[in-house]
């Protein structure tokens, strides 16, 4: 029954590890389970486990820090060992696919000797796996940095040619101000002259008619 809940949970963490789900399944102290994964070239692996003892006095799972979780990956088409870590009862774990193809991830619960308890002891492994974007070394963060201080740059460019063109046009606004009151200095201006020769004229013309009634002895 243990055998088939174990391979049972197996199956199904094969047709959902790509979507990241939770799983687990059921490890006696000592014991391995491997699994395959088909990966892409540079892919980045992570995940997070936890482990949690069967207690029989109590009838359920409770965690126990005495146990400790070896977890290995292995590139099968380089038959090389890309993942070696050993870890406390829950943690996490990352690494990067070394070809494209088939890698074979392992985990095994030890703790039997240091912790004591019985190597009839059922262990439940729950895993959340999740295969992210290429890892590329930071290329990628850098050529969007890039193209971001790019946009940056073109931004500045525009900022400062709308700064110019306000500059430009706050120019013209000025040589129009002034040009509108010259106008008008020389409009006043000329409305005085106007003013000067109408009077003049008039006078003039008084003081002829004035004369010529005078001449005439009509006044």
């Amino acid at each position: 029954m243990l055998r088939t809940a174990a391979a049972l949970g197996l199956l199904l963490f094969a047709i959902f590890a790509n979507l990241a789900h939770g799983l687990h399944f059921y490890l006696r102290d000592g014991e391995q389970q491997c699994f395959l994964e088909e990966l892409p070239k540079g892919f980045l692996v992570t995940g997070h486990y936890k482990t949690e003892e069967w207690r029989e006095a109590d009838k359920r799972y409770i965690e126990n820090p005495a146990i400790n979780v070896l977890m290995t990956a292995d590139d099968n088409y380089a038959s090389h060992r890309v993942m070696n870590q050993k870890g406390a009862h829950q943690g996490k774990f990352s690494f990067t696919a070394g070809n494209d193809g088939e890698h074979t991830i392992c985990v095994q619960a030890l703790g039997a000797q240091a912790g004591g308890w019985l190597s009839s002891s059922v262990v439940r492994f729950t895993l959340d796996i999740a295969i992210g974007e290429a890892d590329d070394g930071g290329r990628g963060a850098i050529e969007k940095i890039k193209d971001i201080s790019l946009k940056i740059k073109v931004l500045n460019a525009q900022l400062e040619e709308i700064k110019t063109e306000q500059k430009y046009q706050r120019g013209r606004e000025l040589e129009f101000d002034a040009a509108t009151a010259s106008i008008k200095r020389r409009v006043i201006y000329w409305a005085f002259i106007q003013i000067g020769i109408v009077g003049a004229v008039c006078y003039w013309q008084l003081t002829h008619l004035r004369r010529f009634f005078e001449a005439k002895k009509l006044v």
